[in-house]
């Protein structure tokens, strides 16, 4: 019966090849097109593959078990449970397409890109498949360059009081990239616009001609050679001063005094700057006072006629970000890598470059957060503090590994909220 019914699943895929299906609502392109006669067939195989791929590992003799927060990772069972439900769910698949919940095949993949940029890297929104790769490729790429530097490091035991130079390199390397990624569009077409002028006369004699009808490429344009010059600077800038704290050996000799000291900088300050300014500024704070606390001097008056005044704790709020954002939240993640890295050199929990490449994805995507968007991030730090010391202290990783977890976790919760 099993088999038939496989047999019936696989010549609907079968079928969708010959004669077009309907267009699926959840794609952006309506109407006919080539690649939805592909996208059944495409599921069928990557769900197949899967399942060969599960049966595999559930049948080695002597596979490799991982344990992390408890539980057992590539055992036998675990494979062996992932293999049915997704034999399970390909049992559903003419259920499924009937109903139209599959995406066509290259709308799953751009949100699959951009989930694992946005989720793993710290990276932002997409506008399309070439944009998706090459927001992966760029952020897979820097991960790449991290990983050589971080395995020269940490191949062979450290002491607390010297640190390798090449892990301080690593370090202001780690913090420079995260910044600029940051601080870069996931759409490349400007950019490469940007360097086939420089790079082609040609291409630029035809820039210029359009140029003359539509202004508006110029501006970007000279927007992302400010931004690039900026970059240049200001990462330089970080990357030393990155190199120099981490050869300092100050997160070993003082941990982990400092590190209760930056978490609770960390929650006070973000508790402040983003919870109690923008409530005392608000025409009703806490909906049980009539009136704004902290009142612009321009409150009173019923048509304002001259430039709005800079109040002082506007000036303060803008303060406690940058502190927060280029100084704080950098010296926690640093702090806690540089502990990280110290316990891989001397233990190795799941493999040396697998170590590596988890205490790199985790710094990289907690930086270019805190440098792009840093207004959650003190209730990140303060929940996996409280939480994995006190309540769970026993099914704590490292606070780097707990801090980037609890932040994927967050987002699903929100959105589900």
């Amino acid at each position: 019966m099993w088999v038939l019914l496989f047999c019936l699943v696989m010549a609907s895929c079968q079928y969708s090849l010959l004669k077009s299906v309907q267009p699926d609502p959840a794609s952006p392109i309506h109407g006919h097109n080539q690649i939805i006669t592909y996208s059944r067939p495409i599921y069928f195989c990557v769900l197949c593959g899967l399942i060969l791929l599960l049966d595999t590992g559930a049948k080695a003799r002597h596979p490799p078990t991982y344990v992390v927060y408890g539980l057992k990772l590539f055992s036998p069972r675990s494979l062996q449970s992932a293999r049915d439900l997704l034999i399970v769910f390909l049992y559903c698949f003419p259920a499924i397409s009937l109903l139209g919940l599959f995406p066509q095949i290259d709308t799953f993949c751009v949100y699959l890109l951009e989930q694992i940029d946005m989720l793993f890297f710290g990276g932002s929104a997409v506008s399309g498949m070439t944009s998706a790769v090459y927001s992966v490729a760029r952020s897979a790429a820097s991960a790449a360059l991290l990983h050589v530097l971080c395995f020269s490091a940490v191949k062979e035991p450290w002491s607390t009081q010297h640190i390798p130079a090449l892990f301080s390199a690593f370090c202001g390397l780690l913090v420079a990239l995260s910044y600029h990624l940051s601080r870069q569009s996931s759409d490349p077409s400007v950019l490469l616009s940007f360097i086939h002028c420089r790079l082609l006369p040609k291409f630029l004699h035809q820039n210029l001609e359009e140029l003359a009808a539509d202004p508006l490429p110029k501006k970007m344009k000279g927007s992302v050679k400010d931004i690039l010059k900026s970059d240049l600077i200001i990462c330089s800038v970080a990357a030393v001063l990155s190199f120099a704290i981490s050869a300092s050996t100050v997160f070993l000799s003082l941990r982990p005094f400092l590190s209760v000291v930056l978490f609770a900088l960390a929650g006070s300050v973000g508790f402040v700057t983003h919870y109690m300014l923008p409530q005392l500024r608000k025409h009703h704070p806490w909906m049980w006072i009539s009136h704004p606390v902290l009142k612009n001097k321009e409150y009173q008056q019923r048509e304002v006629r001259d430039i709005a005044h800079l109040m002082w704790f506007e000036r303060l709020y803008v303060w406690l970000q940058c502190f927060e954002k280029y100084i704080l939240y950098p010296a926690i993640i640093l702090n806690a890598l540089t502990i990280d890295a110290f316990s891989i050199s001397n233990y190795r929990r799941l493999g040396t470059h697998w170590d590596i490449f988890l205490m790199i994805v985790a710094g990289m995507k907690l930086l270019r957060t805190s440098f792009c968007n840093p207004a959650h991030q003190f209730i990140h730090v303060s929940f996996t503090a409280i939480f994995f010391h006190f309540d769970y202290k026993d099914l704590s990783e490292s606070f780097l590994l707990d801090f980037f977890m609890v932040s994927i976790f967050s987002i699903f919760f929100i959105f589900i909220c």
